[in-house]
């Protein structure tokens, strides 16, 4: 009975505490709270503006708008005559208020699998599952960077990883993480950067692209097939960070890149997976502004203007690439140059210290950006990226009360006075102080004086009438009462005149005490600011007509401000290698047009408005192609880490931006194929690409050419002298290698026929069945076996090659082409019966022991025993002078020259499978033609003209017009880096580390910025 007793009286205590609760609760936050901000200028929206009207807030939204001030009884008024009422500015793109720490352990060995924690994913980089709503703690002043800039909410995430997990939107509000919560899930973020994560996969830029197409892959089987697990007797394992990236096309993606080509790859990749969202931008958009807009994604642009190169001598001055001189003059117009071509875009603080926001995009706008775009940027723009374009963004009805309050117009000379978070006032600038910003009117008696207050550094001021102006001597305010002393003697009133004056909304009113201690009481009234735009329009055009760099595509030394036409050409009395059974061919005319050779004869007539070149004297060929080279790609050679790694794709990071394409070209060469390293027995898919320098990176892919990949044998991919910490990845033996291919030769062949008893079940069986799931590496592997596509395989020793050739034919695929092959000459019999080809160096040998038995005489001996044989560059530098290495087979084994010159021609061009387009001068083949001063294969000739596809892509009287052009535009901006003022010269100081030439066996770390083995 006594326990009863006490059971009850609990229960009436907790009900008494709970009414108490509810009761507080209802007098706390039920009371509403109504302010009117009248007699402002509202900014409803980018291009929508009211005067003279009145806000209506009631708690933290906004309840209405008031066209005729008839504001409502009862209500707190706050009279914002002469301000702007701006929506809150928005970030979408930082770290804010994320409360977390990676605990990823540090490793100096390889690692190549990492725990598996919670079912997260297989791959370190790939964070998907994180929802950062889960780690939001408000951070007060962390906050203050933005809200002194006018931001009011901010998109955030944990900025770390490739797949870095699910944003969420926060206002700026001193509250708790729960009130502060717009939008708990918005975009998933991405980078390439694989950040901190220990597993060694992926090293490479195109490992990273992979690892996030396969990712793409394996999400969308996952959970297309993760409700029939329960029906099978394979259950499929749980996986949480594939189950977030559920519904791809409902989902939005921002990815965040620190260059423009990868900015663009990134653009490439999402659209290729068909999901939305936006590309975080990194100032040189203007560069490449036609390629981004062929995309559908908007941009988060960040005001990372560079700093001004240092010159502080001609040697300084020599480091300095022409292309960053031009980005220090060309960035701050890079967002006009967006704007103008209708590319949507938002702005951020993120890479800049908050203090340069204004002055950066106010020069921004000085440049040429217009305050409509520039508002849309920092409001509807910035709210539909951040996923909270339904609450922020507008002054509308409904939206949460965060607003931007301006003296002036915040683009040119106005002040942020206040900021309003969910209801609430921050005065940045007191409203009291704010009063003294404005110029006003006094009229005392029959006189007129303007009176104009400065409060920066301490509080000063003036009287002035006419051309007279007095200086205010005690000036002193308090609480809107100024108090000051002026001498009014050439005014009229003799003696020092005291004063004093009230300041409130209307204006101010006043009295004066004269020198005979007199009063005299005046009002005051207040005066427009006057803004005169007309000098800042005139400085404006200044600095346009003052522009020094020119914009070329690529946008470095030697690009080209247009791309070449299709010419309409006839070459006449040229000594033409035909590469074809022709022969050479004395006294010969060529006829080219519509990008292709129309006629091959003597005495031609030349057709109408065809231009005609006299080429006596000179030499015609084919335009020379490299069976393997390393040029132009971004992000490393090699993807080092597994020993398969046929996902990779050189294709992927193609850089139309290097200097060698122009390089080559000046060569004679026309088309490169672009392999990947030796750093393990199956690497990546390769790129053929034509050199059309200027053109962008899809475009220098050679349109319709084979697929291929890259194979290798010999040391490097068993890692011989690669260090004591890499003595775990199998193979570590020849014979190993073996192995490993037979393995992943026997997992394709397993994969494909999965794939092809998956395709024949019944509708109704397969929608039971779990799918096989797409596997990117064995794709590839698979398309080698059923030759879809050609194994280029970097080879040594004879042992090596038997061997292959043995394996191949055991799997009943041709092995296409042995690249170095040093040792061609001990097997050239079981490879020409093979039906396999040969490319090789000229005279390379002993440079590492498996290449003691080289000999020159290699490529006849290999020749003569029927293998089509060719010679490459493998090199970053050496394609400038293969018609050079082609020769050398005339010296070392008394080859033919005809078919030395084919070793770069017509046989390369077999090699690759684009002998039906290239590699030979006969009618109906592409015009991809070099114009020689001498015989091709001799020391003393010089390209005079090259042509891809009938464009003439080099000329050597253009080439030294252009080396004055880029001497001269040098001088020009270095001169005008020295003449700029210190302001002019401060920014940020670029990160990015110069990439190496590439060679087979660079081992580049992306992530890291390191290299090895550059020789």
């Amino acid at each position: 009975m006594h326990n009863y007793k006490i059971i009850a009286l609990v229960a009436l205590l907790s009900a008494l505490t709970s009414y108490s609760t509810i009761a507080n609760d209802q007098l706390t936050d039920n009371t509403p709270k109504i302010t009117a901000l009248s007699h402002a200028t509202l900014m409803l929206s980018p291009g929508k503006t009211l005067y003279d009207a009145t806000l209506l807030i009631e708690n933290n939204r906004i309840k209405s708008i008031i066209n005729d001030n008839d504001i409502p009884p009862g209500v707190l008024e706050i009279n914002l005559a002469g301000h702007i009422i701006y929506p809150g500015f928005i970030d979408p793109f930082t770290e804010y208020a994320i409360e977390y720490e990676s605990t990823n352990e540090a490793s100096d060995d390889p690692v190549y699998e990492i725990k598996r924690i919670g079912g997260n994913a297989e791959n370190g980089a790939v964070h998907s599952e994180k929802e950062w709503f889960n780690y939001v703690y408000p951070d007060k002043e962390q906050a203050k960077k933005w809200i002194d800039n006018g931001f009011t909410s901010v998109q955030s995430s944990y900025l770390e990883g490739i797949f870095r997990g699910r944003g969420v939107s926060l206002s700026l509000a001193d509250k708790k993480a729960n009130d502060i919560i717009y939008s708990a899930k918005t975009n998933q973020f991405m980078a390439f950067d694989k950040g901190s994560s220990i597993q060694d996969y992926p090293q490479s830029l195109m490992g990273s692209m992979a690892l996030i197409r396969q990712t793409f892959a394996d999400a969308r089987w996952y959970n297309d097939n993760i409700s029939k697990s329960s029906n099978t007797g394979n259950n499929i394992e749980f996986n949480i960070a594939l189950e977030r990236l559920g519904g791809l096309e409902e989902q939005s993606f921002i990815f965040q890149t620190k260059n423009l080509n990868n900015q663009i790859r990134a653009a490439r990749l999402l659209s290729e997976q068909k999901v939305s969202g936006s590309l975080v931008g990194n100032g040189h958009e203007y560069a490449r502004i036609d390629e981004l807009k062929s995309y559908p994604y908007s941009l988060v642009l960040p005001l990372n203007y560079p700093a001004a190169p240092k010159i502080i001598d001609s040697d300084s001055a020599r480091d300095v690439s022409l292309a960053t001189l031009r980005h220090w003059e060309s960035a701050p117009s890079n967002l006009a140059i967006v704007a103008q071509a209708d590319v949507p875009f938002a702005l951020t603080q993120y890479g800049i210290k908050a203090d340069k926001f204004w002055p950066r995009l106010k020069q921004a706008i000085k440049r040429g950006l217009d305050e409509e775009t520039a508002l849309a940027a920092l409001t509807t723009e910035a709210a539909e990226i951040a996923g909270i374009s339904n609450m922020v963004g507008q002054l509308k009805p409904g939206f949460m009360a965060d607003l931007v309050i301006s003296n002036g117009n915040v683009f040119a000379d106005g002040k942020i006075t206040s900021i309003w978070l969910q209801g609430e006032e921050h005065q940045l600038i007191s409203r009291d102080l704010a009063m003294l910003a404005q110029p006003y009117q006094l009229q005392i008696n029959e006189l007129s004086f303007d009176l104009n207050i400065e409060q920066d550094p301490s509080l000063s001021g003036t009287l002035s009438s006419g051309e007279k102006e007095i200086t205010l001597a005690n000036v002193s305010y308090n609480q809107g009462r100024m108090t000051f002393s002026a001498d009014l003697t050439e005014a009229g009133i003799s003696g020092i005149s005291r004063f004093t004056l009230w300041f409130d909304e209307a204006g101010l009113r006043g009295r004066l005490l004269d020198s005979n201690s007199q009063t005299i009481p005046f009002g005051g009234t207040k005066l427009e600011l006057v803004v005169d735009n007309e000098p800042t329009q005139q400085q404006d055009h200044q600095a346009r007509l003052s522009q020094v760099a020119k914009q070329t595509s690529p946008n470095v030394a030697y690009g080209l401000q247009q791309q070449p036409i299709e010419d309409k050409l006839h070459i006449k009395n040229a000594t033409i290698w035909t590469s074809a059974k022709s022969g050479v061919l004395n006294n010969t005319d060529l006829i080219i047009s519509q990008g292709n050779i129309e006629e091959i004869g003597s005495n031609l007539r030349t057709p109408s408005d065809y231009r005609v070149i006299d080429a006596t004297g000179m030499h015609l060929t084919a335009g020379i192609i490299d069976e393997h080279s390393h040029i132009a790609l971004n992000g490393g050679i090699n993807e080092a880490t597994d020993a398969v790694t046929s996902e990779v794709r050189i294709g992927d990071v193609i850089n139309p931006d290097d200097i060698a394409i122009y390089r080559g070209l000046a060569g004679g060469v026309t088309t490169a194929q672009i392999l990947h390293g030796s750093a393990n027995p199956i690497g990546g898919q390769a790129q053929i690409i034509q050199l059309k320098w200027g053109d962008n990176a899809e475009l220098l892919k050679f349109d319709g050419a084979p697929a291929s990949i890259k194979f290798a044998l010999g040391e490097n991919v068993k890692q011989s002298h690669w260090g004591d910490n890499f003595n775990r990845r199998f193979p570590q033996s020849r014979i190993g290698v073996q192995s490993l291919f037979s393995e992943a030769f026997n997992e394709a062949l397993a994969y494909r026929a999965a794939q092809k008893a998956y395709k024949k079940m019944r509708s109704s069986e397969r929608r039971r069945t779990i799918a096989p799931q797409y596997n990117y590496r064995l794709e590839a592997v698979a398309e080698v076996l059923e030759q879809k596509r050609s194994v280029h395989i970097h080879s040594y020793v004879q042992s090596e090659i038997l061997m292959f050739i043995r394996l191949a034919e055991a799997y009943n695929f041709k092995v296409g082409t042995f690249t170095h092959i040093l040792e061609g000459y001990k097997v050239a019999d079981e490879m020409a019966k093979h039906g396999a080809y040969a490319s090789t160096f000229s005279d390379w040998w002993a440079y590492k022991f498996e290449v003691y038995d080289a000999i020159p005489q290699n490529t006849c001996l290999m020749q003569n025993k029927g293998v089509l044989t060719s010679i490459n560059s493998d090199d970053y530098e050496m394609q400038r002078r293969l018609n050079q290495e082609a020769a050398k087979s005339m010296m070392y084994c008394g080859m033919a020259a005809e078919d030395a010159w084919k070793m770069i021609t017509i046989n390369p061009a077999i090699q690759l499978g684009i002998d039906g387009k290239v590699g030979s001068l006969v009618e109906g083949k592409q015009a991809d033609i070099v114009l020689w001063s001498n015989s091709p294969l001799s020391v003393y000739a010089k390209v005079e003209s090259t042509w891809v596809e009938g464009r003439r892509y080099f000329s050597r009287e253009q080439d030294k017009l252009a080396q004055i052009a880029v001497e001269t535009e040098r001088a020009a901006l270095i001169q005008k880096i020295l003449q700029s003022d210190d302001t002019d010269k401060k920014g940020e100081t670029s990160s990015e580390k110069i990439e190496p030439e590439w060679h087979c066996d660079t081992h580049f770390n992306a992530w890291q910025q390191t290299a090895q083995g550059a020789l």
